[in-house]
């Protein structure tokens, strides 16, 4: 199969979200990187939009894709995906991993260039040697540092904390003086999965019909201090705690205040900020307490993985609709497609489609693409 995005006028990973790893799916990471260099698709630079997809309402779309290891090919390799992307209708590139040489080749073929960090999940050694009490603990008080959730890589850094803070906004500000460099795209920006998507249950052995306590963060000290001061109350002294309207809303301005102090440090360099966040306003606050309607970016992409919630493609536009009728209206929303599951030209026409119709205005494109003729992996 062969698509391409380029020319379409119609009307919105390492890693599960987005791809099989970092965002919902938590699987081994080595694994799913194996899985990413092999490839499902076939990029090329026909029509990747067809007719069915272009019927929609005509407009100007911009068009992303996450990519991951690039930089570790040749520079000739580099050059002649960049080249593939912008042919394919492709206008932003999230890179995972980049070098100056490798920026400075995606701006020469005319694509924007984004650095796709992994914000939150960060188990790196010396942080969790030298910081452990930065990390989440669950209502069990179980810390990610030394007991994730999950999977072994699940270290989630806590967003109330402030040397959290001051660690993350370092990462972004050292992103922002890199040359050739548009803009930073948080992935990870959150808690860890307090629900999983439905379709992932059996794959964990779980039945998260509600809010579990290994699963149940943050209530470290510092979250129960802050809430304490804020409530008089001890989170964990609750009754009920999963169900305390203002335990929750403090979750989410706790990751809210994060995201809009980094768009502050992104914007003072003019550099453009965006997320990788969970497929709606109503799913994000209740699966990982992301409520990304109130982060002031410059555009969300929600992963609209359909199969992780058993849904068929059509799924996706109710999905699209109700994050965009939630976000200021000078916030686009682009959607995420996950390329593996959309096993037919047909099948990937319904999802742009569908997405498209919702009010997107545009889509971002992951999980392992691969041009057939010219022998990707």
């Amino acid at each position: 199969m062969k698509i391409s995005i380029r020319h379409a006028h119609v009307p919105n990973g390492t890693f599960v979200y987005p791809g099989v790893w970092l965002h919902w799916l938590p699987v081994n990471r080595r694994h799913f990187l194996s899985k990413v260099t092999q490839g499902t698709l076939a990029l090329s630079a026909t029509k990747l939009f067809g007719r069915r997809a272009a019927a929609a309402a005509p407009r100007k779309l911009k068009h992303w894709i996450w990519v991951t290891g690039l930089e570790k090919e040749t520079p000739e390799e580099q050059q002649r995906k960049l080249e593939q992307f912008r042919e394919a209708g492709v206008h932003a590139v999230l890179f995972n991993g980049h070098t100056p040489e490798l920026l400075a080749q995606a701006k020469q073929a005319g694509l924007e260039t984004h650095a796709w960090i992994i914000t939150l999940n960060r188990g790196d050694p010396s942080l969790l040697q030298n910081h452990p009490d930065w990390f989440v603990v669950n209502r069990l008080g179980d810390s990610s540092a030394d007991k994730p959730a999950y999977i072994s890589d699940y270290h989630f850094l806590c967003p109330s904390q402030e040397g959290v803070r001051e660690y993350v906004s370092g990462v972004v500000a050292d992103l922002c003086r890199q040359a050739n460099l548009d803009g930073v795209h948080l992935d990870y920006i959150r808690f860890p999965d307090v629900i999983l998507p439905v379709g992932l249950w059996k794959r964990y052995n779980v039945v998260q019909d509600r809010e579990w306590p290994q699963f149940d963060y943050c209530y470290c000290a510092v979250c129960r201090a802050a809430f304490k001061r804020k409530t008089g109350e001890d989170p964990l002294k609750l009754p009920d705690a999963p169900a305390n309207a203002a335990w929750r809303q403090f979750r989410y301005d706790s990751v809210t205040r994060l995201v809009n102090h980094l768009a502050r440090v992104a914007h003072r360099h003019r550099k453009q900020i965006t997320a990788a966040v969970f497929p709606t306003p109503t799913l994000a606050k209740r699966m990982v307490r992301q409520d990304w309607v109130h982060w002031k970016l410059d555009a969300v992409l929600p992963m609209l993985y359909h199969h992780y919630y058993n849904e068929k493609t059509e799924w996706i536009e109710p999905a699209v609709k109700e994050g965009v009728a939630a976000l200021p209206k000078n916030r686009p929303l682009y959607a995420g497609l996950y390329l593996p599951v959309l096993q037919s030209q047909e099948e990937f026409d319904e999802a742009v489609k569908y997405a498209l119709t919702g009010g997107a205005a545009g889509v971002s494109l992951f999980g392992g693409l691969k041009t057939i003729k010219n022998g990707w992996d």
